[in-house]
């Protein structure tokens, strides 16, 4: 790496004190740590002045997107189609996956600077060394999220990344505040994110559609979310209303060693069935809404099923997991009641688990405040499981 990329402050950070007030959190960290799922979001952006960073060569400088702990890359699915939706050019918007926990099981090891072969720190700084030479460039934006966002920047200020970053700004969501119930979609969310990136507003919060979307993504292992090998993956095209197929299957393949499948050319407008079968697993099928632009980071999970669920007629999962359930401001419903699980001001839910007493395969219509996905009821004592999950 050219050796001139050091740790610059900004023209907006002058002067100092202003600059250690924007980077210091507005409320304990250990005391957010348990409410990062809804409440934080942490935005790191590694962005010198127009003058230093020649935006004026290089308008649009890599973005690199960075999860948070129990997160994977697809958490910035929404907010890259809003990057591409305001000209942002895909060739320059990037979603990175560290592993959750470091190797040694000690988050405290990458705050304190020592590395390991798996030390989230290090993956950061590898994966930027690796993005600037991809697009020959030597500044790029890196962006976190959550409480976790000290990995992002402990390699932004003492890392290998520390070699392309010369600027690092801490924004922070707080409850009575600026609270984003899905932090990874919430459109002022974006709106802040941009500004950094960009530095000017947005010009729209909207997601353009594309005529002819192209899918791809990883399976995933639950809770390590480490790539899937052998997962036999299979999609449909579905009929909005009911679920239903229509046809074949448009896309069939078995996952290698990288959990990898795809590529897949899709309908902006047209929702999909994936059919997820894995040793070990319960066959899953995740029901998505329709996908209005290109991502290759559509990364899904198989589930297992508990002997009880077993005995039920089918178990149908709601899941949101780039946001929580919140019933005193989202409008919810599964199977057109309230969803099982979740009551009033419950924090970090995520999911809710429906069990259906036996009976014929019907549709069951999951909401999320204007969201309506409709799956079927898949028999849970042949071992399948059903969930919809939810974009936005």
């Amino acid at each position: 790496m050219p050796g001139d990329r050091r740790l610059a402050a900004s023209p907006v950070a002058r002067p100092r004190a202003a600059a250690r007030a924007l980077a210091r959190p507005r409320r304990p960290l250990a005391a957010l740590a348990w409410l990062w799922r809804g409440w934080v979001l942490a935005a790191l952006a590694a962005l010198a002045g127009c003058a230093q960073l020649g935006l004026a060569r290089d308008p649009f400088p890599p973005v690199i997107f960075v999860h948070g702990r129990g997160d994977s890359a697809a958490s910035w699915q929404t907010m890259i189609w809003r990057f591409e939706s305001n000209g942002w050019p895909r060739q320059r918007l990037f979603a990175i996956d560290v592993p959750y926990p470091p190797a040694n099981g000690d988050g405290a090891a990458a705050q304190a600077g020592r590395a390991s072969a798996a030390d989230p720190m290090q993956v950061v700084s590898d994966e930027v060394d690796r993005i600037l030479a991809r697009t020959r460039t030597d500044r790029a934006v890196v962006v976190g999220s959550s409480s976790d966002g000290y990995v992002v920047r402990s390699a932004v200020k003492s890392g290998a990344a520390a070699k392309a970053a010369l600027h690092a700004a801490l924004v922070e969501s707080v409850r009575g505040h600026y609270v984003p119930r899905s932090p990874f979609n919430d459109t002022r969310t974006f709106e802040r994110t941009w500004q950094f990136a960009a530095g000017a507003t947005p010009r729209r919060l909207a997601i353009v559609a594309e005529s002819s979307p192209v899918l791809g993504g990883r399976i995933e292992q639950p809770a390590t979310r480490r790539p899937l090998a052998g997962a036999r993956v299979e999609v449909y095209e579905v009929v909005p209303g009911t679920g239903e197929r229509l046809g074949a299957p448009l896309y069939a393949g078995t996952t290698g060693t990288d959990g990898r499948w795809g590529p897949m050319a899709a309908r902006s407008d047209a929702p999909y069935e994936f059919v997820l079968a894995a040793p070990g697993f319960a066959v899953t099928h995740v029901y998505r809404s329709a996908f209005p632009r290109s991502s290759d980071i559509v990364d899904l999970q198989p589930v297992r099923l508990t002997g009880a669920e077993r005995a039920a007629g089918s178990v149908v999962i709601m899941s949101r997991p780039r946001g929580d359930f919140d019933l005193r401001h989202d409008h919810l419903s599964l199977d057109g009641a309230a969803l099982p699980g979740v009551s009033p001001g419950a924090i970090g839910v995520s999911a809710s688990t429906l069990l259906l007493p036996p009976g014929p395969v019907r549709t069951v219509i999951a909401e999320c405040n204007g969201e309506r996905i409709a799956v079927r009821s898949w028999p849970a004592a042949q071992n399948q499981a059903v969930i919809a999950e939810l974009h936005y």
